[in-house]
């Protein structure tokens, strides 16, 4: 099965930059609250949003637009856990990817890549954060109710309309934090807080018996975290690829979604130290310690 497209652009010099103006620049400091809290846990982020819409939204790319689907699919998860835990009773529909490729290419990154395409998660972090994003609903004359590759790349070299602008304001992440390590995204991850993590890893289109994808090749792609299995015997991140249901075939386990795979955790603790460029989203507090026993395996 070929792969899809892809998109993540690795530049440490726009990295660096957003930590520098970041008040929360990393999970390290930022998420001191909860670290060590995740050891051991199982916890399955993705049942928050498959409970709340009944049935999980698997993403399919058509343009190089992976960063925003990242970020997008983490907002959205992010929205349920929060939902589910009594913190936000509003949902409005989910993530409009197209908005945060829009200005995280334009507005945060100034066009610095041209039109071939691609983003930095970085700026989209820092896009979410500051901007926020619209939602898959009808704005007037947009109608972003479906997602649109098309779209993407004409709001990925427009930018997003100035009219839309004050529409994705209300809607932003609270907390956006470079994670470095394993053990960082799986305390993020059994806290409710997913990772949108951007590599060079690249992996098998086969699962193995117990739904972990074999570490191989090399992709430039952004990609979510969405729940961790921390058990001695194998532990290891799920993560949702943006590819469609059926890019990966093979064994599924604690009722991973279509198109995910496990990631084994030294694997993962390579994708996320080797060129870090993965976030951890979050609320306006901070990370603090949530109770998610209603999400635990």
């Amino acid at each position: 099965m070929p792969f899809g497209p892809m998109g993540h652009v690795y530049d440490w010099r726009q990295i660096e930059a957003t930590l520098k103006d970041s008040p929360t620049p990393s999970f390290a400091s930022t998420g001191r609250e909860i670290y060590g809290s995740g050891e051991g846990k199982t916890v399955c982020l993705w049942l928050a949003l498959e409970r709340l819409l009944g049935t999980f939204p698997t993403h399919e790319q058509t343009a190089p637009d992976c960063v925003a689907h990242g970020f997008g699919l983490g907002i959205d998860v992010l929205q349920a856990v929060e939902i589910q835990s009594g913190d936000n009773e509003r949902w409005v529909a989910e993530t409009a990817t197209e908005s945060i490729y829009a200005i995280s290419r334009v507005e945060r990154g100034k066009r610095q890549l041209g039109r071939e395409g691609g983003s930095v998660g970085a700026w989209a972090a820092d896009a979410v954060s500051r901007w926020g994003v619209l939602q898959r609903i009808q704005y007037g004359q947009y109608d972003l109710r479906e997602y649109s590759g098309q779209l993407a790349k004409q709001w990925g070299w427009d930018g997003l309309p100035d009219d839309l602008e004050p529409k994705a304001k209300p809607f932003v992440v609270g907390v956006t934090s470079l994670v470095t390590t394993y053990e960082e995204a799986r305390d993020a991850i059994a806290n409710g807080y997913p990772v949108a993590v951007c590599s060079d890893q690249g992996f098998d289109d086969v699962r193995d018996s117990e739904g972990f994808a074999r570490a191989m090749g090399s992709w430039a792609h952004c990609m979510c975290f969405i729940g961790v299995d921390d058990n001695p015997k194998r532990p290891g991140l799920l993560c949702q690829n943006s590819w469609g249901r059926n890019w990966i075939r093979g064994p599924k386990r604690l009722g991973q979604p279509d198109g995910s795979f496990w990631v084994d955790a030294a694997v993962a603790n390579r994708m996320l130290g080797r060129n870090p460029d993965s976030w951890a989203l979050g609320k306006f507090s901070g990370y603090p310690v949530q109770n998610l026993d209603y999400l635990l395996v």
